[in-house]
């Protein structure tokens, strides 16, 4: 008996250009939050020999970058709402074009010429990330999948298919500053500007096609236009949102300050002449741990509501930081056996909230949907995206301000006997402690997202189907006169 082939949109095109049209955000947001703040500060050669410096330049930037994503995300979210709906979709368009454009300025921010003055090399890296910055809102990912359909499960096949493609592609992330050092001068100092070329380039091409194969679904065609009253009866009405924006903002940081942290922590508690090998090893620890955790995030939501998984993913991620912290307070966790199991755990338990709140985040769609009759994918996914790029400029920045207070010098500590304590207590607040924290609060406020419960979800997704019904027979209805007028004509 031949196999029944599988209908849009998990046809084997779709399914395919879902997996890898984001896998060129996905390694230029890995190289942002895990390689540009140690570019700047140690790689750069901006302000060569002035300790802590560059590190305050570089948080400056993120922050200035972060002040500037508070204007643009809304705003552009809400000119994707806006945008008339061409042949090809509302939001494929936008994703498309920016994808390239994106991926070119990650190059030039990266290459930024050596035999520069300081104060142009300054302004290049901000105006180039700001720049950056922008284009990379216009990749409404989770807008265009939540135009393919609104059953759960479908959504859940949808979301986990690219996200164990882009954790089997992020495994070559993992060996980007051996790659850059193979690629350097003298086997020891890296060449990252060549690297991120090699890197960047043939995602960028890949994420293309994907976006070429994925048909636009038609699922809010019907929608009215979105007005300007829209976008403020979203943030009135819409708890939801405000909840899991508020859950998104703590919960990431558990990423995103142990991401930019653990490159200083490895480098110097375990030798610096083994950074390469030892951010290889990591590296793959937690990419195995991550793709474990898209499995384990299935049965998860088989069983449990997505804010539920949440909570329990963020809590175990918590507990084991809490863990680390205490460690490191007795000085620097030197043993990669203890080190090594424990991250692994952590990355496990945090990389587990990522489904569940990718489908969050499309509830808020379908949940504005039934308080507005409009979804504003657009505007919704721009609110996600900009919480994304909060904490990672937050993160950089907090670790660059620690830098900063210890008088963090590249150059001096790489050929020190003995690295200063105060470096490795400060490491340990943003790498351990901070994060374990804000993981802690975004477990109590899911607690209060509307649609914890199985019950609450079920309850508004009956009511977004009776409305879709009653459309569907209005429209038959209207269409049946017209034709009976047509005749009596």
């Amino acid at each position: 008996m031949a196999k029944e082939k599988k209908q849009y949109p998990e046809d084997f095109k779709t399914m395919f250009g879902v997996s890898v049209m984001g896998l060129a955000q996905v390694v230029a947001t890995g190289l942002i939050a895990g390689t540009l703040m140690l570019y700047i500060t140690d790689y750069s050669g901006l302000y060569a020999g002035v300790a802590g410096r560059a590190a305050q330049v570089a948080a400056l930037m993120l922050l200035v970058g972060r002040i500037w994503d508070a204007i643009n995300d809304p705003l552009l979210g809400f000119v994707m709402d806006r945008s008339p709906r061409t042949r090809w979709g509302r939001y494929k368009p936008f994703i498309f074009l920016s994808i390239p454009i994106s991926s070119l300025l990650v190059v030039a921010l990266f290459n930024i010429p050596a035999d520069l003055s300081d104060t142009i090399k300054v302004v290049l890296i901000v105006v180039l990330y700001i720049i950056f910055d922008t284009v990379f809102t216009l990749q409404p990912f989770n807008s265009l999948i939540q135009t393919l359909t609104r059953d759960a499960n479908v959504r859940a096949k949808l979301l986990i298919a690219p996200r164990i493609v882009s954790l089997f592609f992020a495994i070559a992330l993992t060996f980007f500053l051996p790659a850059a050092i193979a690629l350097g001068p003298d086997g020891v100092t890296p060449n990252i500007g060549l690297a991120v070329i090699v890197f960047v380039a043939p995602v960028t091409l890949i994420s293309m096609l994907g976006v070429a194969l994925v048909r636009e679904g038609r699922h809010s065609v019907d929608e009215e236009t979105v007005t300007p009253k829209d976008f403020i009866t979203m943030f009135k009405r819409n708890r939801p949102l405000f909840i899991s924006l508020l859950v998104l903002l703590f919960g990431g940081f558990l990423f995103n300050l142990t991401q930019v942290a653990s490159v200083y922590y490895i480098k110097y508690a375990f030798g610096v002449e083994n950074l390469g090998r030892n951010t290889a090893i990591l590296g793959i620890v937690s990419i195995f741990s991550i793709i474990a955790s898209a499995f384990l995030s299935k049965l998860l939501l088989k069983r449990f509501t997505p804010g539920v998984c949440v909570m329990l993913a963020y809590g175990t991620a918590s507990v084991v930081l809490a863990v680390l912290w205490l460690l490191n307070l007795s000085g620097p966790i030197s043993s990669m056996t203890i080190f090594v199991p424990l991250l692994a755990l952590f990355y496990l338990g945090n990389s587990t909230a990522f489904i569940p709140n990718q489908i969050i985040n499309m509830e808020c769609m379908d949940y504005n949907r039934y308080i507005l009759g409009k979804s504003l994918q657009g505007t919704t996914n721009a609110m996600a995206g900009f919480i994304a790029k909060l904490q990672a400029a937050l993160g950089s920045a907090l670790v660059g301000f620690v830098l900063a207070a210890v008088g963090y010098d590249a150059q001096l500590y790489e050929t020190a006997t003995n690295i200063p304590a105060s470096l490795f207590s400060g490491l340990g607040i943003v790498y351990f402690a901070l994060p374990a924290l804000f993981g802690f609060i975004a477990v109590g406020v899911m607690y209060f997202y509307p649609l914890l419960k199985k019950s609450q979800r079920d309850r508004v997704y009956a009511e977004i189907e009776q409305r879709n019904q009653a459309a569907e027979t209005s429209s038959a209805d209207s269409s049946g006169l017209l034709d009976e007028s047509a005749v009596a004509i």
